[in-house]
């Protein structure tokens, strides 16, 4: 697929965010066939939701299997409990894309199971380097990509040039050259890409020769470098991965594969600045200067304190009348001192610039003594050293940018790659924690969970673990396709109904499920509807049942798990709609359906068809009164609500007439 605007749902405008965003068409696809939704959701006006959709609408339209608000919000809060198990925020993001997907989608499932398999595998016999990655991989985040206008002239030879280079607009200067103009037109320029007949004809500091089929990071270099800057700190956590042991098998294989791939990139991060010398010899020039001229006098001074000159009477006359005689006999006794000193300050300055090949001339000194260097020789000497460290930078930053350049297409595969295990060993060590199981997907039969002792995972630390199934499962467990659940007030049926929904979530998700064991067989559609609070009005209620009877009525197969719909409307009408309704799916054996209600026996008495009626007993209350509930449902056994128990503790708990109140409603029942 070459164009975004073939992916289902991806119009001219959606299209056009993504290329902007992620750098053009080629990268934009490239994002979303791995699967990189921060990068994606990063983008102004992209929701990770939407970004979600795109990532699963490209890999083949997989349908996901949930169908209701209240569905995907169970899904998303069992998501969330798992994120702070993820190290890295990208791989966090992309644990959106793990909906649960339906049954026709079976070969996408098994291979998440796969990859869940061998995450719990690597996490359960390599926990010290586990912990190390957790570590390391926190700080990594998603490659950005490379944004913004650069300081570059483009040069082509003609308009038509332009229009082909119509994408470095965005991050160049691009120009047509003028009519006899040469590359000489354009030297007081320092970063200029020449594209065309006639380059200069040697190598030009900051100037890069390129040809119209280059792509856009070697017509401008700074890309890459920009490209390597934004991404410096990921990039050298990732090269911290290297020195962890992650074993030889499995996800550990997986992992040094992917590392091996960016072995030049230590090369990379290592890089030293060859200007550093030239640029430390330059900073301390001046000051070198200083100190020389200072020496050198000291060892003038040192080496002339001890000399005496004998002259006689004629000699004394003779300078008196001609002191330019006594200069040159003065200079004549000290000038070999003199003369070693300064060669002494040459030799010393030619060392101090030895490694930038730069070599002073004897005439250096304006004055002999005090000694004084000639500053505008100095200053062409600093300017010379300016000019070598320009070129020295130049290059090292051409040499950086092609290195960066060369290894962009492996990097973006490998933190691709890392970021993808970092999801799995996530979801292996949320596993781990919540004591989870991979459930035995079933086939054949109707739709169908059964579950030994699941733990419900947002109830607290360490919640009763629960028993139960229904559907077109064999044994052990228990038979029945329309199931009503049954019981005590605050017992656990909500509670028990999301369990399930967890379960079915998961398993068609490919995860693993917080349970000893778990089997599901799979359908298409997930169906869940949360408590309705209040009665409905005639118009509400008509929209209500107008979508009942197009779940029910649908052929696909379906789990349908529905919390106390009797709310829809008063209680005697409730039970015959819903009896109509749990009719007509007690005749498809491609649904199955677990209903929590207060009004079972009601509902039963008007079906034609049998139900299934477990209950969640209350066997009192204790010392404290709270409520003694078996969260375990009996099976096929109705139980009642608990109002009495109820008014009893209001009663215990009330004074005064509020308890003869409760006391006086007690005594009716």
């Amino acid at each position: 697929m070459k164009d975004l605007k073939l992916i289902p749902g991806v119009g001219e405008n959606l299209a056009s965010k993504l290329r902007e965003g992620l750098g053009g068409d080629d990268l934009a696809l490239k994002a979303i066939e791995d699967k990189d939704v921060a990068s994606i959701s990063s983008i102004n006006g992209i929701s990770l939701t939407k970004a979600v959709k795109i990532v699963n609408d490209f890999a083949g339209g997989a349908e996901s299997a949930i169908k209701t608000k209240d569905a995907q919000k169970i899904h998303d809060l069992l998501l969330q409990d798992i994120a702070p198990f993820i190290s890295s925020s990208p791989a966090r993001r992309k644990l959106g894309i793990m909906q649960p997907l339906a049954s026709d989608c079976i070969d996408e499932i098994n291979a998440r199971r796969q990859q869940v398999s061998e995450a719990t595998d690597f996490v359960v016999k390599n926990r010290s380097a586990v912990e190390e990655w957790a570590k390391i991989f926190s700080k990594v985040r998603s490659i950005k990509r490379p944004h913004g206008k650069e300081d570059r002239l483009v040069v082509v030879s003609c308009s038509e040039d332009v229009n082909r280079l119509a994408g470095l607009g965005k991050y160049a200067r691009v120009v047509v050259r003028g009519e006899g103009e040469t590359w000489k037109d354009y030297l007081g320029l320092h970063r200029v890409t020449w594209i065309g007949p006639n380059p200069p004809p040697e190598d030009i500091p900051g100037w890069k020769v390129c040809v119209l089929s280059d792509d856009n990071m070697k017509m401008v270099p700074e890309l890459a470098l920009s490209w390597f800057e934004d991404n410096e700190e990921t990039l050298q956590k990732i090269e911290r991965l290297k020195k962890i042991e992650f074993g030889l098998h499995g996800f550990g294989e997986r992992i040094s594969v992917v590392l091996e791939k960016l072995s030049p990139l230590a090369d990379l991060l290592e890089a030293e600045d060859d200007a550093a010398d030239l640029i430390e010899v330059s900073d301390s020039l001046w000051r070198e200067v200083k100190n020389i001229e200072g020496s050198v006098n000291d060892m003038i001074v040192s080496a002339t304190s001890e000399a005496t000159l004998s002259i006689d009477g004629g000699e004394m006359l003779t300078y008196y009348t001609d002191t330019t005689r006594l200069q040159d006999r003065l200079r004549y006794e000290v000038d070999d001192s003199i003369q070693k000193a300064l060669q002494t300050g040459l030799e010393r300055l030619n060392n101090y610039l030895g490694l930038t090949g730069i070599e002073i001339p004897n005439n250096c000194f304006e004055t002999e003594y005090p000694c004084v260097f000639d500053r505008t020789i100095v200053s062409k000497i600093e300017e010379e050293l300016d000019g070598m460290i320009t070129v020295k930078k130049s290059t090292q930053l051409m040499l950086k940018a092609d290195l960066a350049r060369s290894l962009m297409e492996a990097v973006d595969y490998a933190v691709s790659e890392l970021i993808d295990i970092d999801l799995w060993i996530g979801i292996a060590k949320w596993s781990q924690m919540r004591r989870c199981s991979l459930p035995k997907i079933e086939f054949g039969g109707g739709p169908g969970c059964y579950f030994e002792g699941f733990r419900h995972p947002l109830l607290g630390v360490d919640p009763v673990p629960v028993d139960y199934g229904f559907g077109g499962i064999g044994e052990p467990c228990p038979q029945g396709s329309v199931v009503l659940l049954t019981g005590a007030n605050s017992g656990g049926k909500t509670s028990l109904i999301e369990g399930v929904s967890m379960v079915i979530s998961l398993a068609h998700a490919g995860l693993p499920v917080p349970a000893d064991l778990a089997r599901v067989s799979l359908a298409q559609e997930i169906h869940v509807m949360s408590k309705v609070t209040g009665t409905q009005s005639a118009g509400a209620l008509e929209r209500t049942l107008v979508r009942l009877a197009k779940v029910f009525g649908s052929k696909d197969t379906k789990f349908v798990l529905a919390d106390e719909l009797e709310a829809i409307t008063e209680p005697d009408a409730a039970s015959g709609i819903l009896a109509g309704l749990l009719d007509v799916a007690a005749n498809e054996p491609s649904t199955s359906v677990l209903m929590v209600t207060h009004i079972g026996s009601s509902i039963c008495e008007k079906m034609q068809e049998n139900a299934r009626v477990d209950g969640i007993e209350a066997r009192g209350l204790d010392e404290q009164m709270e409520l003694i509930v078996d969260r375990v449902p009996k099976i096929g056994v109705p139980a009642k609500s608990t109002p009495e128990l109820i008014l009893k503790r209001l009663q215990a708990r009330s004074q005064g007439s509020e308890s003869e109140i409760f006391r006086s409603i007690l005594s009716r029942l």
